[in-house]
């Protein structure tokens, strides 16, 4: 079900009223998916730099809402996600906010991007992974890899193996500072708070671009060309090009992802027109602090809803057994009824045959008569306390202390 039902108009003024980073906390997501609610329903926004404007009192341009032809513009609905986070997830990131608003205070402005210089004295978690880029030859197109036990299991392009060591780096003393450490099994990275864990791995972004044949390759391709128009064959039938269709290039944009299952938190940093991964290792090693923090709240709420399950299935077992056992009970109630009732129908009986057997009777009557006063007998021997205690202990109808008996109500 959404967590949030708003108009058009609602939102319009939300996001006219503060900054989206604000309203965005308010229902539960992150100000880039709200800035994308608002988009895909025709909701204008601020500008970029629209409240430090209007706080300098500056001059400021304020976009109205306009109709919308399409009726589903109108209504919005938002499945918000850090709503449902627990209080130890928001603990967490309360703490990592703080910490980052520390930082910026003494942090210098960001400047223009500059190259980045090599690492010296790398951090002995990724030594191995920096030690293996740096020496690695490269592969076809210029790609070097850092996989095997101890290693990061990486593969980016021979530009950006410092940038790469630099980040590791940065993130290592990060999650360093926070009492956590890099694990390298070899083809990804772990972070660990026993008994949970968290992989991610650091990647480059391959840009598909039309490939545009050189020369040689122009000069292959009509040669090739000219062969088959002289072998007489279809120039379609077999063809291959020589060269190929798309070049597959290293844009040495980096990201950051954690692989683990959504938890409702951030799990992907990338490079951006205005920032770059190395300002962010303080920000990411936040961010897994947090995330491994959602991971442990996630693994609790499902032990307790196992431990729920296993409760009510037990609870279940226990009503069907107490079912059963009082159907039983009554199956031995109603014979005892049967059986008193048998016995005094047959006594009585024998009583008037006996009066009767005085003025005429026989010996096949008198036997009869002594059979049943022994069977009246056997019957009301069944019906004496010892004899009913001696069944019940037999079928366990009435066990003390009683298995069955419905255990305390409590729940995790």
């Amino acid at each position: 079900m959404p967590e949030h039902e708003l108009t058009r108009r609602v939102m319009y003024d939300l996001v006219w009223s503060e900054p989206m980073t604000k309203v965005a906390e308010r229902l539960g997501i992150s100000d880039v998916a709200l800035k994308k609610i608002c988009d895909k329903h025709r909701v204008p926004t601020p500008a970029r730099g629209y409240w430090a404007k209007k706080a300098a009192g500056k001059p400021v341009k304020h976009v109205p809402l306009h109709d919308t032809a399409d009726p589903q513009h109108e209504h919005i609905s938002i499945y918000g996600s850090q709503q449902n986070l627990t209080p130890e997830v928001r603990e967490v990131l309360n703490q990592e906010r703080q910490r980052r608003k520390a930082l910026r205070k003494i942090a210098p402005p960001p400047g223009a991007f500059e190259p980045t210089s090599p690492v010296e004295n790398v951090h002995p978690s990724i030594a191995a992974t920096a030690k293996a880029l740096r020496k690695a030859k490269p592969y076809r197109d210029d790609v070097v890899r850092a996989s095997g036990p101890g290693c990061c299991g990486i593969e980016v392009g021979v530009t950006s193996v410092e940038r790469v060591i630099t980040i590791l780096d940065a993130l290592a003393r990060a999650l360093e500072a926070r009492g956590l450490s890099i694990e390298l099994p070899g083809s990804y990275m772990r972070v660990a708070m026993e008994p949970d864990e968290l992989t991610f791995s650091l990647v480059e972004r391959i840009e598909k671009r039309p490939h545009i044949p050189t020369m040689e390759e122009l000069a292959v391709e009509e040669r090739q060309k000219k062969k088959r128009e002289r072998e007489t064959r279809l120039w379609s039938l077999g063809y291959k090009r020589a060269y190929p269709e798309f070049d597959f290039v290293r844009s040495g944009e980096l990201s950051l992802q954690i692989a683990n299952e959504y938890v409702g938190l951030r799990r992907n940093w990338a490079d951006g027109k205005r920032q770059r991964l190395e300002d962010l290792t303080d920000d990411i090693a936040g961010g897994i602090v947090a995330y491994l923090t959602g991971i442990k709240s996630r693994r609790q709420e499902r032990e307790r809803q196992h431990r729920n399950w296993e409760r009510q299935r037990h609870l279940d077992a226990l009503a069907r057994a107490r079912e059963e056992r009082e159907t039983k009970r009554a199956e031995f109630l109603s014979r005892l009824g049967m059986v008193s009732a048998e016995a005094g129908q047959l006594k009585s009986f024998v009583a008037g045959l006996r009066s009767e057997l005085k003025k005429n009777g026989s010996g096949e009557l008198a036997l009869l008569l002594e059979w049943a006063d022994a069977y009246v007998s056997r019957l009301e021997g069944e019906l004496t306390p010892n004899a009913i205690a001696e069944a019940l202990g037999d079928q366990e109808l009435f066990p003390d202390p009683d298995p069955l008996v419905l255990p305390e109500a409590q729940e995790d």
